[in-house]
Parts: structure tokens; sequence; C-alpha cells
């Protein structure tokens, strides 16, 4: 098992090479715990991601997408295979980066900012950008992180994560949380962020979002890489090989 982050000029943002997760589970009985179970979670994945590239990760629940994204980000240990990041990889899943509910929106970005080794003499312009995103006014100072709606909220958590300026983001049903006005605004920034030559792997149940974010998908299936194409393909793919099962 292998994984590294390395920093090389004009190489694949993502290489998997035979990714193998297991977790174990004790089945329930009447009586007692039963012997534990190993459960395969993914099994021999591999595939590359180059620099530029916006990917999407389809598949049903438990088809093993936010494990993959998990083991990309450095999160879970795989049992076998390899995982290869190229720079700075952030992981984004719902919208709260890990903020503290009874702290305002601001307090919780310039603690966050510290956490993340934010260089001081970039922290002020770090907190406009985030608050720029927000456009909560004084609600960003004086309101509870936790007094937020859900979208208000979202703008914050994804505000903060895409201003650290990550080589790879890597978001895990992100785009689907929210209000409207929170997913147009996530989404423009997020083009933004490709616009830029970064590099995005978004988990989504929206088929609509991935074709239109997307230029490529993969498609999992009860941990299996089933499919690997175009975005409008792997739509096509999912829908007639996978939804009809």
């Amino acid at each position: 098992m292998e994984v590294v982050s390395v920093e090389l000029k004009d190489k694949p943002s993502i290489i998997v090479e035979a990714l193998n997760i297991s977790y174990y589970s004790k089945p329930k009985t009447i009586i007692r715990m039963g012997a534990p179970i190993e459960i395969q979670a993914l099994k021999n994945i591999s595939f590359r991601i180059n620099k530029g590239e916006c990917v999407a990760v389809l598949g049903k629940n438990g088809a093993g997408k936010s494990t993959l994204l998990e083991a990309i980000g450095g999160h879970i240990r795989p049992k076998s295979g390899t995982v290869i990041t190229n720079g700075k990889v952030y992981t984004l899943k719902g919208a709260n980066p890990g903020l503290i509910p009874h702290l305002s929106a601001k307090d919780n970005i310039i603690m966050m900012a510290n956490v993340y080794a934010v260089p001081k003499d970039e922290r002020e312009s770090f907190l406009d950008s985030v608050e720029k995103f927000c456009e909560l006014g004084n609600a960003f100072s004086d309101r509870d992180y936790s007094a937020l709606s859900t979208g208000m909220a979202g703008r914050v958590g994804f505000g903060f994560t895409t201003s650290l300026n990550p080589q790879v983001l890597l978001m895990d049903e992100t785009l689907g949380v929210g209000d409207e006005e929170f997913r147009k605004k996530a989404e423009v920034k997020a083009m933004d962020f490709m616009k830029k030559g970064e590099t995005i792997m978004i988990s989504t149940h929206s088929l609509n979002l991935a074709k239109k974010m997307c230029t490529r998908a993969i498609v999992l299936h009860e941990g299996n890489l089933v499919f690997d194409g175009s975005s409008s393909d792997a739509v096509q793919y999912y829908l007639e090989e996978i939804i009809k099962t």
C-alpha cells in the first residue's frame, strides 16, 4: 500500500493503481455478535486524472464514491494499491470543512486559516476573499455559524476551501447541498478554478451537474470501476446499466 503526494510538473494530478479498500463488520445475531466479516469497499481500482480535468464520480449509495475520494485525500489507509497526487489536495465533504457551530463565520475562517497555515501576511486578503464569496453582510461576523441557513453555511465552507488554492479539489456531494443561489455561486467558482488549470473530482448524484460541469466521469458499482469515459456517455451507461438493475 502506498499513498504519496508529490510536486511534479506536467504529471497527472491523480494516479490510482490497483486500489483495494476493505473494512470489517460484525454481524449481530439474537444471541451474540458474529465473527467479523471483511467487506470490500473498493476492488482493484485503477485510473489517472490529468491536470485541469473535472471528473465526476457516479454510482448508487454504497458504490464506493466517498471511500474513493477519502482514499485520494489521504483520509483512509488502503489495504493495497497505490494513490499518487500531484500538489495540494483538499477535500470538501458536504459543505462544512470542520467549522465550529458557536463561532461566527469570520472567527471560524480566522481560526481555520491558522490551522491550515495560511501565511500571516496573506490572512487579511484570504479573509476578504472568503467574505466576498459568502456575501453574508453583517451575518458573516455577527451570527454564529450554527444559526446560518444551509445555503449560507455552504458558502462559508466552500469559500474557505477553494480560497486555499488547492491543485486538486475533491468534492463529495458539495454542490448538491444548500439553496439554489449557493449552488450557482459554487458552480461559477468551481468553473473559475478549472480555468486556472486545476483538477476537480466531484462525487454527485446529480446527473445534470455531471454533464454540465465535467467532461469525464467514472462509474462505480459495488466497489468496482465499471465505466470511464465522457460524462455524457457515463450518464447514459449509469442509467441503462446500473439504475435499471
